[in-house]
């Protein structure tokens, strides 16, 4: 029988998702015992998935260009208006984002401790599941898939958050791995970038494996063998590893739902993010929706990207807003995987080796199922053909965690952003520069001082971030 020691706050979490009957054995103040096959996908729902009232990766929407802030939220004019003093530190990419007291950790959650937290539920599972009493071989392969999905996903956010992109310098540092539940963390080094990819492709590769023993599961908030492959798209186009691409969003295409048609549905804007559109293959998390980021709206720039008949811009967004593109309350997960990503994903790398005719197959294929009187119009040039997919793949793909990410691999491009406070005040611009060091977020210093081994980015060290004239 093992014993995983956890900090108070995942005890809580664990609790929470349970009664105290026979799922958990308290043996004293911060142990808890796991038996079962039951009781470890109990432990994984509680403190390894991401939970339905954080909001764990929201400043993400804060750095890249598809939010701005709403002039129209600011109702008293000769007052600050709290949403943007919350946001200003990771909106105008300030050096200090995690030290500013302003921020209101309601909607802002401790990206680098917090991620690290539902590692360590990961890695609880991991450690045990393989002797677990009471449960099939399935139930002990499919738990035991999904926590390694889930550590290659953490792997993966954290990594593009604190690590320099993969195709610019994949020996740099990027962030430790801590591959067992024991939450000491002292003297432990940051990993290289490619180091944590690495990890990342086998922890996701072996998920894919196993769970492609057993038919597909839907609609029960975990990971499936689609949304798996799904997130390995992500982490190959990161690589630039194309072939990899396209076998990873054929696996989840093959294995997965159809595309849901758009333009089928009644045309009033709504939300996606439930079971009951098709090409939904996990709901997790909570993200922006269950109302939009205190103060902010869709960006000018993103909206006007929307051809008239483009589905999607009457079917997520009201005037500009966002308007609960996943519907969820705030226990209900909002975020999702969906198969249109993995045909988005498989037309660029098709694109990226030449190979035009099965990257506008599978564009074409989207399109088809989002634009009414879609007429299709193949550019004839392969560069074309490849802004296309990347214009559509912003267009779809908008608020799912991965612009930012996106805008890392694709040459780091200057964005600018317009801020202030209140509404009589004059708009200050601020510039993330191209190639800016930014783009590799720094470090919290309060985890540096926990853990001295940690060496600190260069984005730490640049000046405070100041309005361009």
């Amino acid at each position: 029988m093992k014993k995983y020691k956890y900090i108070p706050l995942l005890f809580v979490a664990i609790m929470g998702m349970a009664s105290c009957s026979d799922f958990l054995n308290e043996e004293s103040g911060d142990e808890v015992i796991v038996k079962t096959a039951a009781d470890y996908k109990e432990l994984l729902l509680g403190s390894g998935y991401p939970s339905p009232t954080g909001k764990l990766y929201n400043v993400l929407y804060l750095l890249d260009d598809d939010y701005m802030l709403n002039e129209k939220s600011m109702w008293d004019p000769n007052t600050d208006y709290a949403g943007a003093v919350s946001a200003y530190p990771f909106f105008t990419w300030q050096p200090d984002m995690w030290e500013d007291q302003n921020v209101n950790k309601t909607y802002y959650d401790d990206v680098y401790s917090m991620t690290y937290e539902r590692i360590v539920g990961a890695n609880a599972v991991l450690d045990g599941i393989d002797n677990a009493t009471g449960g099939s071989r399935k139930d002990i392969d499919i738990i035991k898939a999904e926590a390694l999905a889930l550590r290659g996903y953490y792997y993966f956010m954290l990594v593009n958050i604190f690590g320099k992109p993969y195709c610019v310098d994949k020996g740099s540092l990027g962030v430790p791995l801590k591959l067992n539940a024991d939450m000491e963390t002292s003297g432990l080094k940051r990993n290289t970038v490619e180091e944590v990819y690495q990890q990342i492709v086998a922890d996701l590769e072996e998920s894919s494996a196993l769970l492609k023993q057993y038919p597909k599961t839907r609609g029960d908030f975990r990971f499936n063998i689609p949304s798996v492959n799904i997130i390995l798209c992500r982490v190959y186009l990161q690589m630039e590893n194309w072939d990899k691409v396209i076998e990873a969003a054929t696996n989840s295409i093959d294995n997965g739902n159809p595309i849901s048609n758009y333009t089928l549905l009644p045309a009033k804007y709504g939300t996606f993010a439930t079971y009951d559109y098709s090409e939904v293959e996990l709901l997790y998390g909570n993200g922006y929706s269950t109302c939009s980021l205190p103060g902010f709206k869709v960006s000018d720039e993103l909206l006007s990207e929307y051809a008239e008949n483009d589905t999607r811009k009457t079917l997520w967004f009201n005037n500009g807003n966002v308007y609960k593109k996943r519907l969820g309350s705030k226990r209900t997960p909002t975020n999702a995987l969906r198969i249109s990503e993995a045909y988005i994903s498989r037309a660029e790398a098709y694109a990226r080796k030449g190979d035009a005719a099965n990257a506008w197959k599978d564009l074409n294929h989207l399109r088809e199922n989002r634009y009414t009187d879609y007429k299709a119009n193949q550019p004839t040039d392969i560069s074309d053909l490849l802004n296309e997919i990347l214009k559509e793949r912003r267009l779809e793909l908008c608020f799912d965690e991965v612009r930012w990410f996106d805008l890392r691999r694709n040459d780091m491009p200057a964005i600018t952003h317009l801020y202030k406070t209140k509404q009589v005040d004059q708009w200050q611009k601020f510039v993330l520069k191209d190639n800016d060091a930014m783009y590799t977020l720094p470090l919290p210093n309060e985890v540096i001082q926990e853990n001295p081994s940690l060496k600190q980015n260069e984005s730490a060290t640049l000046p405070t971030r100041t309005p361009i004239e």
